[in-house]
């Protein structure tokens, strides 16, 4: 076929969704395969690297990776989150290092939430002393001040910031900015300052009746509840105004604070409510009743000020034809009962004022004025970042914005220039092909267990009990592994269409123009065409499975060094070949002579790794692949193992050899588990084909 040509361009590197859509841009697809291969410790490096709150995200992080992650195109997307999570909690952190100060420059951060202190550890790590002024008794911000319990336990919080501070970043608690220190002051020891204020203040409605004396404030109240053993008084009905997830964590927290009914109203209609969809669907299972699209109109009271209930009105529409926030009301009207009032209507900055005398503008609204490309006041030296200036948000939103002007501050104490909308660029993959959607397996996605929903209401303990490692390890396997598989190398590809004959999902393709790509875009990293093809013109962009059996040489050089035959096990690295007790097995307590080798699929062992271990002196080759094939990402495994199995076998017959120093076979979980006994077995096979007398040491 002379007129099919190679399209090379079909080969450049994009980033997956799902590491584009995080805020911090954490490599997802690593940590996730590291965790499908049993490797915590790798997975927890891969995670903290970008992120300084990895412990947070863990617990609550809104996962903008899952609403990019093209498995969701498929079935569902990937649990990232929980696997995060999962990971933090069962691997080794690396030791922190203090960070060397490299600098003369000194930079102060006025703001220990996200976005200050993700902006400190950065650039604690780019040389600079770093001092945080944070006027709270502690650091952290609204994940510290306002969050509960029952989502973000202290420990998660406090274990981040630890790390922090162990990089060399001093915090200074219960400091305020224009109280206890000024801009001018500052200005005098740090060299660049960076106001990351945050949002800390809760509006307020203006109703009649608002000011009453049971209408709280969310970001109060939170705070009470967390730090003040907050509790409602016996019969207490409570009504939440507010449809966010502040509103939802006032709402469930009421419910555990002894409220004898919560209800919430909000302007927004149950499709468009601005809260996770999953913190709605929590409350609603905790017995809160939602009120949507209805507005706060006036409360009732009675003659001595005591709340009766809050008038609502019917609300048509939230934004008007310019997208601007201008609430329509119909003429329907409600009454809801309650006697306690909670506003979780959005929050806003501190009054700034004091910063004018600082030569520190601010609008006519009473907010920072800010140059987004810059990242600086109007004073110069003096950054702004987080929520104060980029309005309110997801803490890993904070945080991205805090490592952006981290740059900003760099680039200004070397006298560059700094634009922060080139300061982020990434590339990501398109969505798949509708057609390779079709082909890719459905795997349904592991639900995340929750505490019995009569129970939780019952206490602070986390709702989200979390992964367990069988779990966890099914989860992972669901990755796609987008941008990570096959790509041809041009100049030896003989366009001889092996490839294109191969592959289950259709990657190989040759278009209306006689033009031959493979489109790695949409490659699945089954790995069929890299053994399949004759010139050896295809490779994974991903290295992994290349690196697994690079591992052959030594690990038949160490089983053959006692003087019994030496065998080798190709198996499979994940579901219960990644489990500890696995690992535990063939890492401390496999016989000496037998050399396991852990591919990603035993679909990509080839019949050259197979001939290759005879060559380096295995007596016997077994390939160990997964009986539950139900569960695995790719197609027909087994049959891919047994035929390369036989093609070795074939070989070894025609060398004058015994076909049966080559075995394929597949096996359960317990099987796996109980690895010793399959081992025994296929040694004592090894050493009667050799013509020894067998077995485990």
């Amino acid at each position: 076929m002379s007129n099919i040509k190679y399209d090379l361009s079909a080969a450049v590197p994009e980033y997956p969704p799902c590491q584009g859509g995080c805020p911090v841009h954490t490599d997802v697809q690593e940590y996730v395969r590291q965790i499908s291969l049993g490797n915590y410790d790798k997975a927890i490096e891969a995670i903290i690297a970008p992120n300084p709150l990895a412990c947070v995200c863990g617990m609550i992080c809104a996962h903008p990776c899952e609403t990019e992650c093209r498995r969701k195109e498929v079935d569902e997307a990937v649990s990232i989150r929980a696997l995060k999570r999962f990971a933090l909690e069962n691997g080794t952190w690396p030791e922190v290092k203090k960070a060397a100060v490299t600098r003369p420059e000194k930079v102060a951060v006025v703001g220990g939430g996200p976005a200050g202190l993700a902006a400190a550890r950065d650039l604690a790590e780019m040389g600079f002393a770093v001092t945080i002024f944070e006027r709270s008794p502690e650091a952290g911000g609204a994940i510290t001040n306002y969050i509960p319990l029952y989502r973000l336990p202290m420990e998660a919080i406090r274990k981040d910031i630890a790390r922090i501070e162990a990089l060399g970043v001093a915090i200074r608690t219960g400091v305020e900015l224009g109280k206890d220190i000024s801009i001018d002051e500052l200005a005098k020891e740090y060299q660049a300052i960076i106001l990351a204020l945050g949002l800390p203040k809760s509006r307020t409605l203006d109703i009649p009746g608002a000011d009453a004396k049971d209408v709280m404030l969310a970001l109060p109240f939170l705070h009470a509840v967390k730090y003040e053993n907050f509790s409602f008084a016996p019969g207490r009905k409570v009504l939440v105004i507010g449809g966010g997830n502040v509103a939802m964590d006032v709402a469930r927290s009421a419910v555990r604070c002894g409220a004898e009914s919560v209800q919430l109203a909000c302007l927004e209609c149950r499709e468009t409510m601005p809260a996770l969809p999953w913190e709605i669907e929590e409350a609603l299972e905790e017995g809160v009743i939602i009120n949507p699209a209805w507005g706060p109109k006036c409360v009732f009271m009675d003659d001595d000020g005591n709340i009766t209930g809050m008038e609502l009105q019917e609300v048509l529409d939230v934004f008007d034809e310019q997208k601007r926030f201008n609430p329509r009301y119909g003429e329907a009207l409600k009454t809801i009962d309650c006697n306690v009032i909670i506003l979780a209507i959005g929050q806003t900055n501190d009054d700034l004022s004091y910063l004018t005398a600082s030569g520190i503008e601010l609008t006519e609204r009473g907010m920072l004025k800010f140059d987004k490309r810059t990242m600086q006041t109007t004073r110069p030296g003096v950054f702004a970042t987080g929520e104060v200036v980029f309005g309110p948000g997801l803490a890993v939103e904070a945080m991205a914005t805090g490592q952006k002007v981290a740059q900003a501050v760099k680039c200004y104490l070397d006298n560059v220039p700094f634009d922060a909308q080139y300061a982020d660029r990434y590339v990501v993959l398109n969505p798949l092909d509708p057609a390779t959607v079709e082909k890719v397996k459905r795997l349904d996605r592991v639900a995340v267990p929750l505490l019995d929903k009569k129970e939780r209401i019952k206490s602070y303990d986390v709702v989200e009990i979390g992964y367990d490692e069988r779990a966890a390890l099914c989860e992972s396997r669901r990755c796609l592994d987008c941008a990570a598989g096959a790509e041809c190398l041009d100049e030896i590809c003989a366009v001889c269409l092996t490839c294109l004959r191969t592959c289950p999902y259709g990657v190989p393709h040759i278009d209306e123009n006689g033009i031959f790509t493979i489109r790695n875009e949409e490659c699945q990293a089954c790995g069929l065409c890299v053994g399949i093809c004759p010139a050896r013109a295809i490779r994974f962009r991903n290295h992994y499975a290349q690196h697994a059996l690079d591992q052959l040489d030594e690990a038949i050089s160490l089983a053959g060094r006692n003087g019994k035959p030496a065998a080798v096990v190709f198996c499979c690295s994940y579901g219960a070949f990644a489990e500890k007790t696995f690992l535990n097995y063939i890492n401390k307590e496999k016989p000496q002579n037998l050399a396991v080798v852990r591919v990603p699929c035993v679909a990509k062992v080839e019949v050259e790794n197979i001939l290759k271990a005879f060559d380096l002196g295995a007596e016997a080759v077994l390939i160990a692949g997964c009986e539950q094939e139900a569960e695995c990402t790719y197609y027909d495994v087994s049959k891919w193992a047994d035929k390369r199995a036989g093609r070795a076998q074939e070989i070894l017959a025609e060398l004058g050899l015994e076909k049966e120093r080559v075995k394929s076979i597949n096996l359960t979980p317990e099987q796996v588990r109980n690895f010793a006994a399959v081992a025994a077995d296929f040694l004592a096979q090894a050493a009667a084909v050799a013509g020894g007398k067998g077995g485990v040491e």
